[in-house]
């Protein structure tokens, strides 16, 4: 087992240092691509652990004003080198549990290996503070990685199935489920971009399949 927490700077700082990085796309998926195609409106997105920021770019160049954060100050100097000095300072190292966001709310968070990277016990406090984050139908989007957690082998930490539904339900209503086509070998066959819409709080609405994209996830257990 790593003798450095997956909680702390120094774990994720040594794997981009040593280019032990098979989470990095090295570019922008295409789930994310559709997206911005269909979505060019632009609004205010969050992106929690950026890492070398791709993403960042994509939606800066689609219309939509970016905060980003990541735990590791390596992967935030590259971000900020990516997308140049005007969008730089919107780029933070910081916790992302810990950050000072203000009284700023977002139209979009997206989400690619930051929940996964998570220990299976902060999850609860992640939906939390993305539903305070979030705009009232705002959007949770990204990519989600089904696959039974082993806390031995992890990061990555996956969804046992099911697990996901419960953990959003409370604030998220699920708009869109497919699976995806260009993950990295890392995630292969256990990873899906899903849409999942902020209702009131509390709330726990329901939809018919007529109102929703979806297409059943494939069992890791």
């Amino acid at each position: 087992m790593d003798p450095l927490p997956s909680t702390t700077p120094d774990f994720w700082n040594s794997r981009y240092l040593s280019n032990q990085t098979p989470w990095d796309f090295g570019g922008v998926p295409a789930d994310l691509k559709a997206y911005l195609k269909t979505h060019p409106q632009g609004g205010r997105v969050l992106i929690p652990g950026c890492g070398s920021g791709y993403e960042i770019k994509a939606f800066i160049e689609a219309g939509y004003t970016v905060t980003a954060l990541d735990l590791s100050p390596v992967a935030v100097a590259r971000a900020r080198q990516l997308v140049g000095p005007d969008s730089a300072p919107n780029i933070f190292a910081s916790d992302f549990f810990q950050h000072d966001f203000g009284s700023t709310q977002f139209d979009v968070v997206y989400e690619r290996t930051f929940i996964c990277a998570l220990l299976p016990e902060q999850r609860n406090a992640y939906r939390d503070r993305i539903a305070a984050l979030l705009k009232y139908r705002g959007a949770l989007l990204g990519y989600f990685y089904y696959q039974t957690p082993d806390l031995q082998a992890g990061p990555p930490f996956g969804f046992a199935w099911g697990t996901a539904d419960e953990l959003f339900a409370r604030y998220f209503l699920l708009m869109k489920d497919i699976p995806v086509t260009d993950s990295l070998p890392l995630f292969a066959g256990h990873e899906h971009w899903q849409e999942w819409h902020r209702t009131s709080f509390g709330a726990t609405p329901t939809s018919s399949l007529k109102e929703r994209e979806r297409v059943p996830l494939h069992s890791s257990i």
